[in-house]
């Protein structure tokens, strides 16, 4: 991987949208969405898939799937590639296999549709052992009901499948992610908190209660943002952040961040120089950034920063909440 330098001055180019500058200040019409295609995170640019990309490769995996002479339940869209990571966008329609992953967890978040999730137990006719097993069913698992909203991650080791209810397709979001072993919790809850015990879902019905408690909160938040957290199995935390109108230039020396906007509009700033900058330790924060490119956010739009990149998020309403997820090393 390559190494960046941190200094007081850090100069790096705009953002990388997919296929897509960022929105005018006056939002007008929106355009077209551009075809979503893998976009690989390039030196010192972020990239953003946005909520219309999204519709549209579900709208293109329907037609793709009646066209079809061969029915595939499952097509999985890499959107976005940061190594080793990559975000994933699934679109099911019928019974796919289950999977156990022997190295890596994986993060989902529902992004459409509603379906079965089963985990634990075991796999029926299972594969050959290696990095990846499947079988045609789960044996002994514990099934619950997931809609629009939730989000929960799957420990290394375990099996797992998720079906669409009948009635409509499933689109989710996917990122795999390396882990091996119970390691330890995340340092501060990586975000300057209580380190986070276990905890694998988070229930769309949930959130609610949690913005308005991080509203309360938010007015005394040394950093301007408030929030808990959503997911955790160390060193991977998915945090709730609910942003005010200020926010920290950050960079972060060691770590990249898939953020997602859960609801409301803001801005998330990449790029240009870190302004008054402090070097924190895993940080270098600053006041605010100059020369850096403007990306208008909305509910439904994904943003990757690869590390060292310089960002700051602060909403121009009433309201921007993201789910974050800090991950070691993701670059080009």
């Amino acid at each position: 991987m390559k190494s960046y330098l941190l200094a007081a001055a850090l100069m790096l180019p705009a953002a990388a949208v997919l296929a897509q500058a960022p929105a005018p200040a006056g939002r007008g019409a929106a355009p077209a969405p551009a075809p979503l295609a893998t976009t690989r995170a390039a030196d010192g640019q972020a990239v953003i898939v946005s909520a219309e990309q999204i519709t549209d490769m579900a709208r293109q995996s329907r037609q793709a799937y009646a066209a079809a002479t061969t029915k595939n339940p499952n097509v999985r869209t890499i959107i976005i590639e940061g190594t080793p990571y990559q975000l994933g966008l699934e679109h099911r329609i019928g019974k796919a296999p289950a999977s156990v992953h022997a190295d890596r967890s994986e993060l989902m978040i529902i992004l459409e549709g509603s379906g079965l999730y089963t985990t634990d137990g075991t796999l029926v006719n299972p594969t050959a052992p290696g990095a990846n097993m499947t079988g045609t069913d789960i044996a002994g698992g514990t099934t619950r009901q997931v809609i629009k909203g939730d989000m929960f991650i799957v420990p290394e080791g375990k099996p797992h499948m998720l079906l669409p209810e009948p009635g409509g397709p499933l689109l989710v979001a996917t990122i795999h992610v390396p882990r091996t072993g119970a390691w330890g919790p995340p340092a501060a809850g990586g975000r300057g908190g209580a380190a986070a015990a276990p905890k694998l879902f988070n229930a769309a019905a949930d959130i609610p209660a949690m913005v308005a408690l991080a509203r309360t909160q938010l007015p005394a938040a040394a950093r301007f943002f408030s929030g808990g957290t959503l997911i955790s199995l160390a060193p991977y935390r998915v945090g709730l952040e609910l942003r005010s109108a200020k926010g920290i230039a950050s960079v972060h020396k060691n770590n990249a961040e898939f953020m997602y906007v859960i609801d409301g509009e803001g801005i998330i700033e990449t790029g240009g120089t870190v302004v008054n900058p402090k070097d924190t330790g895993a940080n270098i924060d600053g006041d605010s950034q100059a020369g850096s490119t403007i990306n208008r956010m909305k509910k439904g739009d994904f943003i990757f920063v690869p590390k060292g990149v310089p960002h700051l998020a602060r909403t121009e309403g009433s309201t921007f909440v993201l789910a974050t997820m800090h991950v070691p090393g993701g670059e080009p």
